[in-house]
């Protein structure tokens, strides 16, 4: 296994936003290359919009960074969750539900790890029971990372084009 490099993970602050939306951007170009079909990778003012746009409609969610020597090269983003419908079938479980990034250059160095780390430390403290998190059937490298982590495949999506 790789030493880890010295990694601070914080909450983000305004000052992080443009490496933020590099996150975005990489996220992005590395699920396109996965499945085109279903990912696209938008411009730089999508990814900021996009951005803008989750945490005003959600100011409950955090987004926890990690650094390097200062530079940005990972982050999280956590929110609290009751999947499923009320009065519905599934069980409400208090859930953290995340999406990681981390920048290319510096995946496979235990940066993901660490954010994970910090992300169920902070999905705990907030009563949450379990953590969730989607991904694309076709990214065998994370699910493997998230296999070794602990989590479990516990659901499927599947599509079929109309067209």
């Amino acid at each position: 296994m790789k030493k880890r490099p010295s990694v601070e993970i914080r909450p983000a602050t305004d000052a992080d936003f443009e490496a933020m939306i590099d996150l975005d951007q990489a996220s992005a170009e590395h699920h396109a290359a996965i499945d085109p079909v279903a990912w696209e990778v938008p411009d730089r003012a999508g990814s900021a919009e996009f951005l803008r746009r989750r945490h005003a409609e959600d100011p409950s969610r955090e987004t926890l960074v990690a650094t390097v020597d200062g530079r940005v090269v990972g982050m999280v983003e956590i929110a609290i969750v009751r999947p499923g419908v009320a009065g519905g079938a599934m069980r409400r479980v208090p859930s953290a539900d995340l999406g990681i990034a981390v920048l290319p250059a510096w995946r496979g160095q235990r940066i993901g790890e660490a954010l994970m780390q910090v992300a169920e430390a902070w999905a705990r403290e907030r009563g949450a029971e379990q953590m969730i998190l989607d991904m694309a059937a076709a990214n065998d490298g994370a699910q493997r990372f998230y296999e070794r982590l602990g989590y479990e495949v516990y659901a499927l999506q599947m599509r079929r084009s109309l067209r």
